[in-house]
């Protein structure tokens, strides 16, 4: 028997309405279980977690690598964690050799199984800290720097802890730091933010161009860390 039209509209209503009630809860299940899946891929959260439920573990996974990427703390996946999170997952699959789209799949935990093996690394697909450092791909902000102290004539052994110290009194070397007086920015406190411009469009977001233009700046104005945490030290208040 054919239907009213009515009855059909009130149904396709209904359906409509219980799919439009549904998508956001599966959209973030999904969401949660890439999150937990390109923490796993990089080495935060055993892959056995990955179970799309966003709980304590996850947090603090989270949290883990918040700490590495210089931002705040917090256990919460907003835009700031997974910009730096995807850009992560990317270089990490530039270097295996596979499509960088910032999502840590089984495509990507195979291409990186197959560099450890051919690298001499325990081949698990997992991207963590040895396979990180070996593939040449910093996982922490202090590393980043480090990995640019070559390029300016410095030791990490000689100079490193002086810059450690100048940017824990900075910015305690947080990306999004910003100083609520004077309106310095970033991990090297710019004054303006904006003068990082110099090193990179995307200044205000990505430790490794924030780090490139202070060191820059380091070494045009006092030839090395330890020079500018000398000065640093001797000023009241504080600034380089």
């Amino acid at each position: 028997m054919r239907r009213p039209l009515s009855t059909v509209l009130l149904l396709t209503l209904t359906l409509l309405g219980t799919a439009a009630f549904l998508s956001p809860a599966a959209h973030a299940v999904d969401s949660v279980r890439w999150e937990q899946t390109n923490l796993a891929g990089l080495g935060y959260l055993p892959s056995t977690q990955i179970d799309g439920v966003d709980g304590p573990r996850t947090h603090a996974a989270l949290k883990s690598f918040q700490y590495d990427s210089g931002l705040d703390e917090d256990g919460a996946y907003g835009e700031r964690s997974d910009l730096a999170l995807h850009r992560q997952v990317r270089a990490v699959q530039s270097r295996a050799g596979v499509a960088a789209d910032g999502l840590y799949g089984s495509g990507t935990a195979a291409a990186v199984k197959t560099w450890q093996g051919a690298h001499g690394i325990g081949a698990d697909g997992v991207a963590g800290p040895t396979t990180m450092s070996d593939m040449g791909v910093p996982r922490t902000v202090w590393l980043i720097a480090q990995s640019m102290f070559a390029a300016h004539g410095w030791t990490v052994s000689a100079q490193f802890t002086c810059l450690r110290n100048l940017w824990n009194g900075e910015s305690n070397w947080k990306v999004y730091a910003t100083n609520s007086s004077s309106g310095a920015y970033g991990i090297p406190q710019a004054l303006p933010g904006s003068k990082m411009a110099d090193a990179g469009s995307d200044w205000q977001s990505n430790p490794a161009t924030q780090i490139s233009w202070g060191l820059t700046y380091i070494g045009d104005r006092y030839t090395t860390p330890c020079g500018a945490w000398s000065a640093w030290q001797f000023r009241s208040p504080h600034w380089y």
